[in-house]
């Protein structure tokens, strides 16, 4: 560094009559006040573990709440250290003192606060425990218990047959695997019902091919061949000779020579007298003549 200013803003200053062997840095410049506000004044964050409300303004403080707190050390359960947290109350001067309580694994609302009970029922089967019942005593007893030699035989004799369950379990499932446990037969196996399944679909697309149909033919099935052989079809009637006229109102009309004859039953005129007859010294009608086209010679 060229400047001592910049070598203290950078924090790479070191005095030449210091000797990192013998002493720290702060204890060669005299600078003991510690790193942190903990070192320094003995504060540290400290997060209120219960809802509570203050004795002095009746405030009410929520769990999770961070204060600056005072730790100090309040005694000992047996060589578990008892720490003291003193704080003060957001809106008042009131000082709040929370112990630690090794012996219930909680803490003591000493002094400034009033804690929120909160009171859980017990379901044994849930795995649901009152805090409050959590004794080092009875975790005692219960670790002497586990302690006994009597109940040691009796619990190793019981982990012994449930082993030996255990084990003629496990050669059941073995034996079953290996009756089943055949590689070369088992790919052998599946590559020949592929191959069947993939000849088949072969033979359906060359027959759809030469039928002329642009779909996958599904395999045949009796049910299908079944319902084909019982449809039965009719034969066609034969088309009337002529259509019967209609008039323009949808009626049909009869022929003309069917309704001269119903006109003549209706009025008794005899049929023949309706049959034209030439007329006495006419002559008949010559058959015209083919006409012929001349041509003109050219000039």
């Amino acid at each position: 560094m060229s400047t001592l200013s910049a070598a203290r803003a950078d924090n790479f200053y070191y005095p030449p009559n210091w000797d990192p062997s013998k002493e720290s840095l702060s204890q060669h410049t005299g600078d003991t006040r510690g790193r942190n506000q903990y070192e320094q004044e003995g504060l540290i964050r400290f997060e209120l573990p219960f809802d509570g409300w203050c004795e002095g303004c009746g405030r009410h403080v929520g769990k999770g709440v961070r204060f600056n707190a005072k730790k100090d050390a309040d005694g000992k359960y047996h060589s578990t250290t008892v720490w003291k947290f003193t704080m003060q109350c957001p809106s008042c001067t009131t000082k709040f003192v929370i112990k630690t309580d090794p012996a219930k694994s909680d803490y003591d609302f000493s002094a400034g606060i009033r804690r929120k009970v909160e009171s859980y029922a017990e379901d044994a089967a849930d795995g649901a425990r009152l805090l409050g019942d959590t004794d080092h005593r009875a975790q005692e007893a219960a670790l002497a218990k586990r302690r006994d030699p009597m109940a040691t035989l009796e619990r190793a004799r019981d982990d012994r047959a449930k082993a030996k369950r255990a084990a003629g379990e496990l050669a059941d499932d073995w034996g079953r695997a290996e009756r089943f446990y055949d590689d070369y037969g088992a790919n052998r196996a599946l590559r020949k019902r592929h191959r069947a399944v993939r000849k088949d679909a072969k033979e359906r697309d060359g027959m759809g091919r030469r039928l002329g149909l642009a779909i996958d033919l599904l395999p045949p099935h009796p049910d299908d061949a079944a319902a084909a052989r019982a449809v039965t079809f009719a034969r066609p009637r034969r088309a009337a000779a002529a259509p019967k006229a209609t008039s323009i109102f949808g009626r049909p009309v009869a022929p003309r020579s069917s309704k001269a004859a119903a006109l003549a039953r209706e009025r008794g005129i005899d049929p023949k007298r309706l049959q034209l007859k030439p007329r006495p010294g006419a002559r008949a009608a010559a058959p015209a003549a083919p006409t012929t086209t001349t041509r003109r010679r050219p000039r």
